[in-house]
């Protein structure tokens, strides 16, 4: 998102901003409005505040939207409620790629077969590890359906030409808008957009307060309030929470992560407040791993604006208060945050020079020059950044003779710049809370689970809302993904509750038997 930029004036770039005729500022404007959707299982208020529909998603970022077009797609009525005035969440910000593997039916000869299941199977230990408390059906379900998600997205027309392997694999995809373009808005348009062409109505600046019935009542009601305190109720056959994570609330973190580190900024927007936990914890939902929290290592010091890995793929390396490099730039996004934690001061600052085109477009497009500094000499950079002269030659002829690789002191697997071509960009950077992992349990049909491990009635969850997918610890650009999978699993798998509930109370009106199916 371009530093001098406000979030409104980016967001009115992108569209997001009324482009849809179906975003209502609030209970007022959706209660106003003739619905006219009693065919497909919605009402019109039955009585003042009260509406009726199938499927009830809470949260409008990029899982919630992919819930209520499955859930519509599959047949259902759908009403999105979201507390921010905007639409997009977390998922608006994402800036790095939608990961995929390759489906092995795509495979062109039996040697490739067998190197996608190779990548799979390798894909999945890497996540097994990383997270140490992730559930297997889980993370397999979200590698299995990554492929069919993401070819979904470009199917609504989500543009995004540049692919390029993850680093280790060779089927496992990265997927990028084309250079400049914002991942987030390139994902989160066309999900609204084909929300509008279904109808979908989506409230904001609503938030949900809690949800009730269940069980005994069959229907589930969410008690919903908007920014001018009017209250309504929402009767649903089904819920899907996907209302985000909590790493946006500083006092949640602190709360509920005892182990991590205090007084860092988030990337998060100020939406990721845990609402989800809370709604989910007075339907009896159980939890996992939220004492977990996922930091990003490289994070301008005074904004919390996340500076690109890929700027570390593409050479910059990380250098602390006495000039040197103390970790490699490349490892995993906690052995790099920690590393950096350790340091003087906490931070440190990540260089490049003039050879990596994305510094230079940091630089002008996406971070302030004073935050992103560019010096024309090795001297002026020293200085510029407060080290010693002598320490910063060292480390860029250390840099220069082996490019970091083989024989330096923390090896990278790809090599850093030489650090010969001015001018020399820097920024000081320090980790931020980045993801909450953990959330409500799920099943491999995104239903919210009680304390005895059986299915709620009626709820679901999905996106950052939703634990056990990850464990601990969530993979570099696997997120969106995640989001997007669970989400449309989440919607389906609600829709076919909600119809099949319809369906018996229908019978139970008419006197018929319920059809199967």
């Amino acid at each position: 998102m371009p530093h001098n930029s406000s979030r409104r004036t980016f967001l009115q770039k992108a569209g997001f901003a009324g482009c849809s005729g179906l975003l209502f500022g609030g209970l007022s404007g959706a209660l106003s409005r003739a619905w006219g959707m009693d065919a497909a299982g919605c009402t019109a208020p039955h009585k003042e505040g009260v509406i009726t529909c199938d499927v009830c998603v809470i949260g409008a970022g990029g899982a919630g939207l992919a819930a209520a077009i499955s859930a519509h797609e599959a047949g259902a009525c759908v009403l999105v409620l979201e507390k921010m005035p905007l639409v997009g969440g977390n998922t608006l910000l994402a800036d790095e790629a939608v990961s995929s593997l390759e489906d092995v039916k795509s495979a062109k000869s039996r040697v490739e077969a067998q190197e996608i299941r190779a990548d799979r199977a390798k894909l999945l230990e890497e996540m097994l590890e990383r997270g140490r408390t992730g559930r297997p059906e889980l993370e397999r379900l979200l590698v299995d359906r990554s492929d069919d998600t993401l070819e979904w997205l470009m199917a609504i027309g989500c543009d995004l030409p540049r692919r390029e392997a993850r680093w280790g694999y060779r089927h496992v995809w990265e997927y990028r808008p084309p250079s400049g373009e914002p991942l987030g808005s390139e994902v989160m348009r066309p999900l609204l957009y084909r929300v509008e062409q279904l109808g979908i109505p989506v409230i904001t600046r609503t938030r949900a307060e809690n949800i009730t019935g269940g069980l005994d009542a069959g229907r589930l009601q969410v008690h919903a309030k908007d920014g001018f305190g009017r209250c309504a109720c929402v009767d649903a056959g089904a819920v899907v929470i996907a209302t985000g994570g909590f790493a946006g609330s500083l006092e949640a973190v602190n709360r509920l992560c005892p182990d991590a580190p205090a007084r860092l900024m988030t990337t998060n927007t100020a939406s990721a407040t845990g609402d989800g936990l809370r709604l989910a914890d007075g339907m009896g939902a159980a939890f996992c791993d939220l004492d977990a929290v996922v930091l990003q290592p490289t994070t301008e010091a005074l904004s919390g604006v996340i500076v690109p890995m890929a700027l570390r793929r593409s050479g910059a390396v990380l250098i602390n208060r006495e000039g040197r490099r103390f970790v490699n730039e490349l490892a995993a996004s906690e052995v790099v945050s920690n590393a950096i934690l350790e340091q003087k001061d906490a931070c440190a600052w990540l260089v490049a020079d003039s050879t990596i085109t994305l510094a230079r477009r940091l630089q002008s497009d996406l971070l302030s020059p004073l935050a992103m500094r560019a010096d024309p000499t090795i001297l002026e950079l020293a200085r510029s950044i407060g080290v010693d002269e002598d320490a910063l030659y060292y480390t860029f002829d250390a840099c220069r003779r082996t490019r970091c690789t083989d024989g330096a002191a923390y090896p990278r697997s790809l090599p850093s710049v030489p650090f010969v071509d001015a001018p020399f960009y820097s920024i000081k950077v320090r980790p931020a809370y980045h993801s909450t992992p953990g959330g409500i349990r799920i099943d491999t049909q995104a239903r919210a689970l009680n304390r005895r491990g059986s299915p709620i009635p009626g709820l679901f969850a999905a996106g950052e809302t939703a634990g056990g997918i990850w464990g601990r610890q969530r993979l570099d650009n696997l997120g969106l993904i995640d989001a997007l999978v669970f989400g449309r699993i989440a919607g389906t798998s609600a829709a076919q509750e909600a119809k099949a509930h319809r369906a018996v109370e229908l019978a139970r009106k008419t006197g018929a038997a319920p059809q199967r199916g």
